[in-house]
């Protein structure tokens, strides 16, 4: 009699389980279905191999090709099984899926890009109707047309806009909503009629929450620098403007058929796509806005006051100091202040607003330790800053384009060491942020303490006009109570109006909120000068985050930067 085996039931049922979630798994998560496919292929095959050693007694060649014919059955099933996630279920994410490299150049199928060639793709706007690229017919071939060159600096737009190349693929909002602007979706009745009539297809028309002004004067404000600049609506997320220096012209990435030497034509494009990606060229692919991590220096001070807010008992915000020397562990050097004597001009005894007005590190740090690792991660995961083995998979901030996600340090257990959790209170350690993200910040405090999620396309149309999507503002969560979001909001007034960071008041006619932050980064380099801000202080309408990579002192360069695009923000209500 055979003997039961109780324990191949429930094999077989997590094996199937396993390999049904998996066959559904994103493409970016294409490790972990290979791992569950093995994992479940390793199940089946236990419970096939257990009921051949389980069966009546045969001769040992019988039971060597049962054992073998097991195996090949549960490879060619596993192959089975990928070859139908890859040509079926996950066939067109797949074809359209874009991978972004650690320096904002893309891999992508061109297959598609050439197949739209065939389609009038759809246009691209900003927030005013103001058209940043469409399709036109050049000698029967549709080609991308930027309508504003020569108006604008196109340099502002490409991160935004992307590329959409026959030869090097696409980026940007022409990658990721490539579905909509080729009328595969969306459109889909209109395609398949044309495929009838013979008519040209027309794809779908984005328009976008960026005012392409408020874009093309922060772009050249920042100028020549490298850094970034975001400015966000608090009120919605709406991004309203997203500059990363260097940059580049998609426009010079688009051949025209018509050219008298087409040749010299498509050498032109690949001298400039070469020039981009030189060692030497600074990463002008890269999206620095949403992609590039920095240390955040004193910025983060902000999060780390809105902890200590949220846990007063603890925190005891209002009962400070700021000594010239602060020692967290016995072993490790201590941690000094900016500003020699810095205590003497915030005064004894020290509140939060006057130690976050004049950015002391010493104080911050002792905060950082009176909270704790625990409660000091989980305000900052509620920003959606990270430790690393916390950050949930696939996470992105931003969804319409690629985003990295923010860390509040790169090892699991590095605020374990006091000194390192201190030395993260002030903002230095091993946090890395986007300046996406701290934006995001300044825009939660602005918004009475509740994170709305940050967007750029604001509305997808048809060629007829009717909506096929429209973006409505969604909020993430509550990140602080209203009382720490208006007790933040005066502490970054002080900073404006009476500490580090006053001379963004010279060049605004409004009363605005900030934060500098000298971020040390490589030993011996020039500091980067970030500034986060908000304005008008009373009922804000702008966020911005900046920084200037070794731009220096963040209460300067960066300050400065930030006063000017509010400025602009304002002129142009």
């Amino acid at each position: 009699m055979r003997p039961r085996r109780f324990w191949h039931a429930p094999a077989l049922v997590t094996a199937l389980v396993l390999l049904m979630y998996g066959m559904f798994l994103p493409i970016e998560q294409e490790p972990t279905w290979l791992l569950l496919l093995w994992i479940g292929g390793a199940l089946a095959g236990l419970v096939m191999m257990s009921q051949i050693n389980g069966a009546p007694p045969s001769n040992d060649l019988s039971r060597t090709v049962s054992r073998l014919g097991t195996v090949i059955i549960l490879g060619f099933l596993m192959l089975s099984l990928q070859l139908l996630r890859q040509q079926l279920i996950k066939a067109e994410a797949i074809s359209s899926y874009v991978v972004t490299g650690a320096d904002g150049s893309t891999t992508s199928n061109v297959r598609p890009v050439l197949a739209t060639q065939r389609v009038l793709r759809g246009s691209i706007s900003d927030r005013k109707g103001r058209t940043l690229v469409e399709s036109v017919l050049v000698n029967g071939i549709a080609r991308r047309s930027y309508p504003l060159v020569g108006t604008y600096d196109m340099t502002a737009f490409g991160h935004i806009l992307g590329f959409f190349s026959p030869r090097y693929g696409q980026s940007g909002l022409e990658a990721r909503f490539n579905d909509y602007l080729s009328g595969e979706r969306g459109n889909e009745w209109q395609s398949l009629l044309s495929e009838w009539t013979g008519e040209l297809p027309q794809g779908n028309a984005l328009t976008l929450t960026i005012d392409a002004e408020l874009q093309d004067r922060v772009a050249r404000l920042l100028g020549d620098r490298r850094g970034a600049v975001v400015v966000l609506d608090p009120r919605t997320g709406a991004i309203l403007a997203m500059v990363s220096r260097p940059g580049f012209d998609p426009s010079r990435l688009v051949v025209d058929p018509s050219a008298a030497d087409l040749a010299a034509e498509r050498q032109r494009v690949s001298t400039y796509w070469s020039q981009l990606n030189q060692d030497d060229a600074g990463q002008p692919l890269l999206n620095r806005a949403s992609q590039g991590r920095y240390p955040p220096g004193s910025t983060f001070k902000t999060v780390t006051a809105v902890a200590v807010l949220e846990h007063p008992f603890i925190g005891q915000p209002n009962q400070i100091t700021c000594p010239n020397e602060y020692f967290p562990q016995p072993d490790a050097p201590p941690i000094v202040n900016a500003v020699n004597n810095l205590g003497a001009i915030i005064g004894e005894p020290a509140t939060l607003e006057r130690v976050y007005a004049f950015s002391c590190n010493t104080a911050f740090a002792q905060y950082a330790v009176r909270l704790g690792a625990d409660r000091f991660a989980e305000v900052a995961q509620r920003f959606n800053i990270f430790l690393p083995n916390r950050t949930p998979t696939g996470f992105r901030v931003l969804r319409d384009l690629p985003s990295e996600p923010s860390l509040l340090a790169v090892q699991a257990d590095f605020l374990a060491q006091p000194r390192a959790l201190a030395d993260t209170g002030y903002g230095q350690g091993q946090l890395l942020v986007t300046p996406l993200q701290m934006a995001l910040i300044a825009a939660t405090i602005a918004n009475d303490g509740v994170m709305m999620e940050p967007y750029l396309v604001q509305r997808i149309t048809r060629p007829d006009g009717s909506t096929v999507r429209q973006t409505t503002p969604k909020s993430v969560r509550r990140v602080m109570s209203s009382s720490t979001a208006r007790q933040m909001r005066e502490a970054m007034a002080a900073v404006a109006r009476y500490g580090f960071g006053s001379s963004i008041s010279q060049f605004v006619t409004q009363p605005v909120g900030g934060k500098s932050g000298t971020a040390e980064h490589v030993p011996g380099a020039p500091p980067h000068a970030w500034f986060i801000a908000i304005g008008p202080i009373d009922t804000p309408r702008y966020a911005v985050a900046v920084i200037i990579e070794q731009g220096g002192e963040g209460s300067g360069v960066a300050a400065r930067l930030a006063g000017e695009v509010l400025a602009a923000a304002f002129a142009l209500e």
